[in-house]
Order: structure tokens, then C-alpha cells, then sequence
């Protein structure tokens, strides 16, 4: 089967997409990043999802060269022609300055755009009945709020990680927790759901978790220190490709009684709810 992409306005094969090794985005990793999954082939939260990537657009003063609509027909023809019946989709897109004009400059009029589907392949269930570790690294994001294409943290961490077990690693600066690599986190005390408020990037997942566990849960969001974590009840993690995760070890600490807990449960119970019928 032949894979394809959308390359600036066209849907062409993926074999035959080029970019400019000219490019701002190659040349000085200036560009933006969003990601989503599909549910019942559908795009979730696509809206969520283009109103965060028009804010990294319009604070990283980026074009976006295709309307909404534009961008909707062209993620739907994608899963239609590159992800087999039955089976849902991961979706990337990429905006770029587009070619560098002088040394460190772009013309905001010629973008580079970009957008890839493949197959999702989910979590195995166990994550969700027995919990995953996670483990913390000392940084924060510059930028947070941008979801650019700078990942370089998140890469160069991914070695450690594996070594550690960690389904997740979590930035930890000065004693306040921020966000995983790919992640948002969340924990539980006395039955209150509580996430990180700012230097985080406001995942669509999260938005989604909060807007469902609202009405079962009290909710708050701000500062999360990573002692409060440790001590936490329970702990979750959130993310497009991850969904929500509960997590029962923290580096060498377990949280509660290292099984998942009854808030975990529910919220797993509620988002899984909520996909199914969407």
C-alpha cells in the first residue's frame, strides 16, 4: 500500500514529499507541532486540537497556509487512503517559517506544511489495570505554551528512560512539577483531582479529563510540588498517544499502595466512555 502525505495544499506520496534542505525548520528547528488520534476514524477534538495549533502559530508568528476546513478534508482523505479498516490513526502536522530568506530569516508568506497519518497503535491494557512508573528529570521547557518542534530534551531523555522502566519522564524544576515529555500529570488527595496550571503545554487529553471528571470530582488547578506528588493518593498521566495512564511508582517511590486507585479508575473509566461514542 502506498503511504501518503499532505505537503502544502496537495495530498502526494509520501515517497515523493520533499522538503527544502533550505528550510527554516531544518536549518534552525524554527517551526510548531501538533498531535492527535483518531476515534471511530474520527479526528478527536480536532477543534481543541487547531485552536492550540493557530496559538503556537500566531505566538511563533507562523502562517497557517490552509483553512480548518481545508485541513479536516485532508486528515480525513489521509486515514481514508493510509490506515487499514477497523483500525484508528496517529496524526502529525508540521509548520514551518518555510525557506530561510537571508541567514536567520523567513518569509512569513511561504510556509512550510505538512501533515502525516499512520496507523495508532494504543497502550497495552495492562498500563491501565496494573499502573506505570514514571520518573522525574531536572528541567523545564523554555517556551512552554509554544508546542514547537523542539524536542531535543525529550529524544536525548529517551535512553534514560528506557533503562529506568519509565513509561514517562517528568520535567521537575526547583521542587515544582511542570509536565512529562509528552505528557500532562495529574494528582489525586482526599479525593480532589489537582494538575499543573502554568509552564505547562495544555494537552487537549487534559482538557478533556477535566471537563469529564468535573462533574464527579473537586478539581484544581495550580502549582503541584514534587513532595505533594510523592504524597500524592494517586497519581495520572495524560497525553494524545497515552490517553490516561494511572501511575503507581514515581523513581524509586511508590505511590499509595502501589495499585490503581478508585479516582484513577473512574477517570480512565469516563475518558474510555467518552471515546467510545465519539
Amino acid at each position: 500500500m502506498t503511504d501518503f502525505c499532505y505537503l502544502n495544499g496537495e495530498i502526494v506520496p509520501l515517497a515523493e514529499a520533499k522538503v527544502s534542505v533550505n528550510d527554516i525548520g531544518m536549518l534552525r528547528g524554527f517551526g510548531i507541532y501538533e498531535g492527535l488520534v483518531t476515534h471511530n476514524r474520527k479526528p478527536f477534538m480536532l477543534k481543541d486540537h487547531l485552536e492550540r495549533f493557530h496559538r503556537s502559530a500566531e505566538m511563533m508568528m507562523l502562517k497557517v497556509p490552509a483553512t480548518d476546513a481545508e485541513i479536516e478534508k485532508a486528515i480525513n482523505e489521509l486515514v481514508s487512503r493510509n490506515v487499514p479498516e477497523g483500525k484508528e490513526a496517529l496524526i502529525r502536522f508540521i509548520l514551518t517559517g518555510g525557506p530561510t530568506a537571508g541567514v536567520i530569516e523567513y518569509d512569513y508568506e511561504t510556509p512550510t506544511f505538512y501533515m502525516l497519518a499512520t496507523e495508532f497503535v494504543p497502550l497495552e491494557e495492562r498500563y491501565l489495570r496494573e499502573g506505570c512508573s514514571i520518573a522525574t528529570v531536572d528541567y523545564r521547557r523554555e517556551l512552554a505554551e509554544i508546542k514547537s518542534i523542539n524536542y531535543i530534551k525529550a529524544v536525548l531523555l529517551q535512553k534514560a528512560r528506557k533503562e529506568l522502566g519509565a513509561l514517562e519522564m517528568v520535567y521537575v524544576k526547583d521542587g515544582v512539577v511542570y509536565e512529562g515529555l509528552g505528557s500532562n500529570i495529574f494528582i489525586v488527595k482526599d479525593g480532589t483531582l489537582i494538575t499543573p496550571k502554568e509552564g505547562i503545554v495544555y494537552g487537549i487529553t487534559r482538557k478533556a479529563v477535566l471537563d469529564l471528571a468535573r462533574q464527579s470530582f473537586p478539581i484544581e488547578e495550580r502549582q503541584v510540588s514534587e513532595a505533594e506528588m510523592y504524597a500524592a493518593d494517586e497519581v495520572l498521566i495524560t497525553g494524545s498517544f497515552k490517553e490516561v495512564v494511572p501511575v503507581v511508582r514515581i523513581n524509586d517511590k511508590q505511590i499509595g499502595n502501589r495499585a490503581v486507585g478508585p479516582v484513577s479508575k473512574r477517570v480512565v473509566e469516563l475518558f474510555r466512555e467518552f471515546t467510545r461514542t465519539y
